[in-house]
């Protein structure tokens, strides 16, 4: 295994963990330019790659890695959870995208799937990846072309005087995904925080109906 990440506490973390599991570290970079450089040298049966890197951005080392080795899995483990950097790292040749607040056993269980050939997404990726596939087919219309299907979904809940978690439950998503759909709009909007974004979609009549859902994102 290869770790390309540029926080060395989650290289040498890692390391340790998958050495005791008996999984053999053959190279680290600090790096995405680095990162490709030494899995090409050491051959490694899979890569971990994080996607915010100095030297290069880790979906251009994947392109490379899947250029100079087609079939090399590589997972994607992040820190950012946005179901386009999913996607985008799927379709750049990525083998799987983990989130750094899963636990090691599952990283190891998916680096393990990863390299016997099948697709990893742990359920909060799995989730992202799903909204914002669903968010893509459904049109833009009205107020606020700049946000997604799933972002005014979220904003229009906000606007009839929902509270997050109870937005959470309404859509059967995770929490923290729904505060991640929240801080888009806020900054979309160029609003100061979220009740002013309330206010501003009230003020372009969202969230003023009997509390349906815009599009076809209603859940189930």
């Amino acid at each position: 295994m290869v770790i390309v990440d540029d926080h060395e506490v989650f290289r040498n973390g890692l390391r340790d963990y998958a050495e005791v599991a008996g999984i053999q570290v053959v190279g680290e970079a600090g790096n995405a330019a680095e990162g490709v450089d030494v899995v090409l040298e050491t051959e490694p049966d899979v890569v971990v790659m994080d996607l915010e890197m100095a030297g290069g951005d880790g979906l251009t080392a994947i392109r490379a890695l899947a250029a100079e080795r087609p079939g090399l899995p590589v997972v994607v483990v992040s820190g950012y959870d946005e179901g386009s950097r999913v996607s985008d790292a799927l379709r750049a040749g990525a083998a799987g995208f983990v989130l750094k607040t899963c636990s090691a056993p599952a990283l190891l269980a998916a680096l393990g799937a990863a390299a016997r050939g099948l697709t990893v997404l742990d359920q909060t990726a799995r989730s992202h990846l799903f909204g914002a596939l669903e968010a893509a087919r459904t049109p833009t219309v009205g107020p606020f072309p700049s946000l997604s299907g799933r972002e005014r979904q979220v904003l229009t809940l906000l606007a009839q005087g929902k509270e997050p978690s109870r937005i959470a439950r309404e859509l059967v998503l995770d929490p923290h995904t729904v505060h991640n759909y929240l801080s888009a709009v806020v900054r979309k909007l160029g609003v100061a925080g979220r009740n002013e974004a309330a206010e501003v979609a009230r003020a372009n009549g969202l969230g003023n109906g009997s509390g349906s859902l815009p599009g076809d994102l209603r859940p189930g």
